[in-house]
């Protein structure tokens, strides 16, 4: 493997068990979303990019986010969390709450392993015109040859998700630890979002949402999607009611959608 066939700086995410969900159910959902959305879908991360997508994507064309599963075990909290939480809306630079795309579907585990209630989480904001199960170029990334954009350190063992650059100036061997590549997509602006208003899913829903990621179809998925989200819009005052994702320079999903599925949701917030 030669550094080389890396992008200069890129967004780096390891994956796995989250939520109660195996890797494999969350790729093919995410892919569900990915065609429900023209490309565009949300990835949800634990921690926020900050500034950094920003600051990397004004020296690039594209920034790509690879996406790599982690070898280790997952832990049992992640496996079988007690709660888990459904997120609705996203916050803006101006502190604002404002609605996800309808057809987006981010989960999280409600609680942190210290017990307390989880207060954020954030979701990457991604676009790929590839399906995200297609074959990939058989590369691997060797964390000794990344450096985090902002400090130039080494990566912690602890960072799930990081803007990274490749030091041409290290060693090419391979390291003992290598990480496979899943897929990658680019990230479009605004990058990375903190997400908000998050609502409980009971038994139920959790043990629908495993059945149709696992055996069912886009379709139902859809259908599925837009009965959960669609329950917290009447008791939810939006600051704003949109598709939008961002400011007129920025992200916007509103021409992916159907005109009258589009009508709907804004007819829905304003009840």
């Amino acid at each position: 493997m030669t550094i080389n066939k890396l992008p200069p700086t890129f967004c780096w995410t390891k994956m796995g068990t989250e939520a109660g969900e195996e890797l494999t159910a969350i790729i093919r959902r995410k892919e569900w979303e990915r065609q429900l959305g023209s490309g565009y879908f949300l990835w949800g991360v634990g921690q926020s990019l900050g500034e950094n997508a920003r600051v990397a994507a004004r020296d690039t064309a594209s920034l790509r986010a690879i996406f790599s599963p982690m070898p280790s075990k997952p832990k049992p909290i992640d496996v079988s969390p007690t709660e888990v939480v459904l997120w609705n809306a996203w916050v803006d630079v101006q502190g604002q709450t404002r609605q996800l795309p309808i057809h987006c579907f981010i989960t999280s585990r409600a609680s942190l392993p210290s017990g307390r209630k989880k207060q954020s989480h954030y979701a990457l904001v991604c676009f790929s015109d590839r399906e995200l199960n297609a074959p990939q170029e058989n590369i691997c990334i060797f964390p000794s040859q990344l450096r985090n954009m902002t400090t130039n350190k080494p990566l912690g063992a602890s960072q799930v998700t990081a803007v990274v650059r490749v030091d041409r100036a290290a060693d090419e061997l391979c390291d003992i630890k290598g990480y496979s590549i899943s897929f990658t997509t680019e990230l479009r602006s605004p990058y990375c979002v903190q997400l908000a208003e998050p609502v409980l899913l009971n038994t139920h829903e959790l043990l629908e949402i495993k059945a149709i990621s696992d055996s069912g179809n886009i379709e139902s998925w859809s259908a599925l999607v837009r009965r959960l989200r669609s329950r917290i819009v009447d008791r939810v005052d939006w600051v704003q009611c949109t598709l939008n994702l961002g400011e007129p320079d920025q992200l916007s999903f509103t021409g992916n959608v159907n005109p009258l599925e589009y009508s709907e949701i804004i007819n829905l917030g304003r009840r």
